[in-house]
């Protein structure tokens, strides 16, 4: 193990210094343990595939900028990274092609006609009260104003994690009290109106 460790050293080093071949070298020994990890999380070959390959990529041009002791624990965490934003991702085009058909159904049942955005924001703002204020906060930033993530947490000088479960407990508690219509809820959040 110690002596993988320093062979792996040793490339890093070489490829700082743009070595293609000890790139190649250090590929061909992690890509396959990297490309296993990735189809074990996504259970899709193709997509695992394309994320070790971006991994990759990336690696080799910021090799000069990554300065981490253990290269392999950084490129298992990429990939991991890499996986969870595609998952979280990709859920989310799901639920957004779940929402308008949520939508399109309600609104050809009833013979609705959308309201309008005023009677929209009213609406939402009721909804969105039952939400605790930071959790509030958060949602709002995220899906009504589009901020990623990471840019949320450095706004409100918390961490990534504490964003998500923000999140996540606001989809829940929404989810909990149907106090207004879900398409108008759905509409307000994929942002079919502006405030």
């Amino acid at each position: 193990m110690k002596r993988e460790s320093a062979i792996i050293s040793t490339y890093v080093e070489q490829i700082k210094a743009s070595d293609e071949k000890a790139f190649n070298r250090l590929f061909g020994q992690l890509w396959e343990p990297l490309y296993n990890y990735a189809f074990s999380l996504l259970e899709d070959k193709a997509l695992a595939k394309d994320m070790v390959q971006d991994v990759w990529m990336n690696f080799w041009e910021r090799r000069r900028e990554i300065e981490n002791n253990n290269i392999k624990a950084y490129l298992y965490k990429a990939v991991r990274f890499r996986v969870f934003k595609e998952l979280r991702d990709s859920r989310l085009k799901e639920s957004h092609l779940e929402a308008l058909k949520t939508i399109y159904k309600e609104d050809s049942a009833e013979d609705s006609v959308v309201p309008n955005p005023e009677e929209t924001k009213e609406l939402l703002d009721k909804k969105l009260a039952v939400l605790p204020d930071k959790c509030r906060e958060v949602f709002k930033l995220s899906r009504l104003d589009g901020l990623k993530n990471k840019e949320i947490a450095e706004e409100l000088g918390i961490s990534e994690s504490t964003v998500e479960n923000h999140i996540t407990r606001a989809f829940k508690l929404l989810k909990k009290r149907p106090a207004v219509p879900l398409s108008v809820l759905l509409a307000a959040v994929l942002g079919y109106f502006t405030t």
